[in-house]
């Protein structure tokens, strides 16, 4: 290999490394919002949470939480686990991603099937986000504070448009290998 490509391959070993440390504090965030929220407004029972009047905002969705029922409040927290846990395997499947990166394993069969993998997470993320929607229908005294949001499952389905084309390129490389 030429001294700037293996001067590159280094770089991008390190970034790698780096952006890895990124993915667990990003994931270990997850767990604390998912934490948060099972300890939080939604689930504390009583009459009243604060001003009888008041709203609780997640995730575009408005709750007057006193006025949740137990089924209501299920419903609520299968939605958050669901949400905070897809974002998990998002970042799951990113931090994998990195670290075939980190050993230098860039164009590999084995990095783009992780790449599609990642798309995939982002898709069902999307999916989840869009099924948010729905959430008002199923718990009365809510409301919409956002409108539908359709990005992350485009960007999921780029992701994996991207992963076909690297799983091809390794196939060239791969087979330009055997030639030499």
């Amino acid at each position: 290999m030429r001294p700037e490509n293996e001067a590159r391959l280094t770089k991008v070993r390190k970034i790698s490394g780096f952006l890895q440390v990124l993915c667990v504090l990003y994931m270990l965030s997850c767990v604390l919002a998912l934490w948060n929220i099972a300890r939080g407004p939604i689930f504390l029972h009583g009459p009243y949470w604060g001003i009888g009047t008041a709203w609780y905002s997640y995730g575009g969705i408005g709750f007057k939480v006193y006025s949740l029922t137990g089924r209501e409040r299920l419903i609520a927290a299968v939605f958050f686990a669901l949400y905070w846990g897809i974002a998990i395997l998002c970042g799951l499947q990113l931090f994998r991603l990195l670290g075939f990166y980190s050993r230098g394993e860039i164009f590999t069969r084995k990095s783009a099937g992780q790449i599609r993998l990642w798309g995939l997470a982002c898709v069902a993320w999307g999916i989840v986000k869009l099924s948010y929607f729905f959430l008002p229908f199923l718990v009365t005294n809510s409301r919409h504070t956002q409108g539908i949001e359709l990005s992350l499952i485009m960007n999921g389905l780029i992701i994996v448009a991207i992963s076909w084309f690297m799983e091809m390129a390794a196939e060239m490389r791969e087979e330009n290998e055997l030639t030499v």
